[in-house]
């Protein structure tokens, strides 16, 4: 029987040897170009014809939005299945056979359907080989892949080239691409889109700017309009519509500061019908109008949480920062040691929603910022949230979408400091360059860097280049790691964690280890007695390096400047 056309199912099947223990069988692949009508995209969505395949699907979206729906009337019931999936442009989708799929989309977009079916080998005899079907050690139904996907677009651009040509090339291809999909899919940051109001959340931010109602995101999740506003308030901590128009005002601040369009054209780019209404709904959520707020262009008087190596870069200091992130801006110590602290108040038994700031009385007045830039995860405190923006209009930065320069380049776009962004992007890459010379003189870059956080209960988390100044190891001095952090983590996105006696798998020729500085002082000792660590070449070389957190807990701006130093003093020294 020729495998590549075989559509038995459910039943092992005999072949003759092949080279590889996993056979990834194309069945089929299509490219759709999604373009409704203009009435559609102002009213609802456009529904594609209902998909169901016998095989595995991988939905790709190159470009646009797509809703995709499971209908319950598939003859077979998957546990724990969401209402819905929401695909975004350079994701992926992950669906297992006899799931009937209701598709549909509201913008103009290019969306690719492959059918597949993987094989793993269950027997090796002499002159023949024994392949079952299996899904087991693929993605579980459901899977969203939506970190580092431009290679796997790639792929299926070049599958396209063989769809009618007899050629085992694109099952090559095919293999490749769902290789790209496991490693994608295995990193801790990667979304798994299920029925959580959480998942709901995300797609409101990022589609904000779309014609989006109560009830149409209602439908989307099968819950009354009511019963949806109920659920989403009590685990997201804002009403529906407040939640939309914290994301559209964001949005509309950073027009007015960054360009000079009129309240008619920023009402239509966020999705408000109008610059009337949108003055009206600004000045309710902030308390000023547009033309006020945007006559604050260019403030120096800025408060952030945290982003103070980003401010400092900029040359602005800022008025006031929190305990918690002044305890782990060390580095900083100095440019920040007049600046106001403000704490943070947890309680002992409060939740993370409850945490507010203790402002003493005569805080405000003295220290009364234009603007507060805060990271998108102080909206997981609403009462933080609303407090911060009593004193002064908020600006959202959503943090791990950008690396550390392009999030600096764009905060000195908001704040109208470009200049100054750009000045220090340049001096950076200088030092960076140098550093980089010294490295290969030492003979460092044809050596393995990995970058490593003590996380407590014999856990260790490995970084890739999103935290801990790793961008300085990976990205700027382009640095080498191992092989299975290279795999594991870079190529994923995100970070691993991993139980201590794994370590020797992921072990660099040069290793810099995260901890408080407390655990540090007893690190060389331990590590020499340690049955794990002692074992490790970095140890027994003398090139491991403690790094502490509190030196290490942002790494902004200058923060990341003057943590690339110690890194390259470690490596050469």
């Amino acid at each position: 029987m020729d495998i590549y056309q075989s559509s038995q199912r459910d039943h092992s099947f005999m072949i003759q040897p092949a080279m590889h223990p996993i056979l990834d069988l194309c069945k089929s692949i299509y490219s759709f170009h999604l373009t409704p009508t203009h009435s559609v995209m102002n009213n609802r969505a456009a529904c594609m014809t209902p998909l169901r395949s016998e095989h595995l699907l991988i939905l790709a979206l190159e470009k646009g939005t797509v809703t995709v729906r499971p209908q319950s009337n598939a003859t077979i019931e998957i546990q724990d299945q969401p209402e819905a999936w929401y695909l975004q442009a350079g994701e992926l989708l992950f669906v297992h056979p006899d799931t009937e799929l209701q598709l549909s989309y509201g913008e103009e977009g290019c969306l690719h359907i492959i059918t597949c079916e993987r094989y793993n080998l269950v027997q090796d005899c002499m002159n023949q080989m024994s392949y079952q079907l299996c899904y087991q050690s693929l993605p579980k139904h459901g899977t969203i892949v939506s970190r580092n996907t431009a290679y796997s677009f790639e792929l299926i651009q070049q599958m396209l080239l063989y769809v009618d040509q007899d050629t085992e090339q694109i099952h090559v291809l095919l293999h490749k691409l769902l290789q790209r999909i496991d490693c994608s899919s295995d990193g801790s940051n990667d979304k798994y889109v299920t029925r959580s109001m959480h998942q709901i959340a995300s797609y409101i931010r990022y589609a904000s700017e779309q014609m989006l109602t109560r009830e149409s995101v209602a439908a989307q999740t099968n819950l009354h309009p009511h019963y949806f506003s109920e659920v989403f308030k009590k685990e997201i901590g804002y009403t529906f519509s407040d939640y939309l128009a914290i994301w559209r005002i964001n949005k509309a601040k950073e027009h007015l500061l960054c360009t000079d369009n009129t309240l008619h054209h920023i009402a239509e780019e966020i999705g408000y019908s109008d610059g009337i209404y949108l003055s009206k709904k600004f000045r309710s959520f902030t308390g000023m109008t547009p033309g006020a707020f945007r006559a604050r262009k260019g403030t120096q008087r800025i408060a952030a949480f945290p982003f103070a190596g980003t401010l400092l870069a900029l040359g602005i200091t800022p008025l006031a920062t929190v305990f918690e992130i002044n305890q782990h801006s060390k580095l900083l110590e100095e440019e920040l040691s007049s600046v106001p602290i403000w704490n943070l108040d947890k309680g002992a038994h409060q939740l993370p929603t409850e945490w507010q700031l203790q402002l003493p009385e005569c805080t405000v007045d003295d220290v009364q910022p234009d603007l507060i830039i805060i990271a998108d995860c102080i909206l997981d405190h609403p009462k933080l949230f609303e407090q911060l923006k009593s004193i002064a209009p908020l600006f959202i930065i959503e943090r791990g979408v950008r690396s550390p320069i392009d999030e600096l380049l764009y905060i000195g776009q908001i704040l109208n400091r470009q200049h100054q962004a750009e000045e220090w992007v340049i001096q950076y890459q200088y030092q960076i360059e140098v550093a980089r010379q010294q490295l290969e003189l030492e003979q460092v870059t044809q050596q393995t860097v990995g970058l490593y956080e003590m996380c407590g209960d014999h856990q260790i988390a490995i970084w890739g280049e999103t935290t801990r100044a790793g961008y300085n190891l990976y990205r700027a001095l382009k640095l080498n790691p191992p092989c299975p952090i290279r795999h594991d983590i870079l190529e994923a996105g995100g970070f691993k964690l991993i139980a201590e006696h794994l370590l020797p798998q992921y072990a660099a020729d040069h290793m810099f280890i995260v901890a408080p500085a407390y655990w540090l002082e007893g690190m060389e000792s331990m590590m020499q007695q340690h049955p794990i660590w002692s074992q490790l070449p970095a140890v027994q070389n003398g090139q491991i390096y403690g790094l502490k957190l509190e030196e290490f807990g942002y790494d902004d701006g200058l923060a990341l400047e003057r943590q690339l130093r110690i890194q390259v003093n470690y490596l050469t020294n």
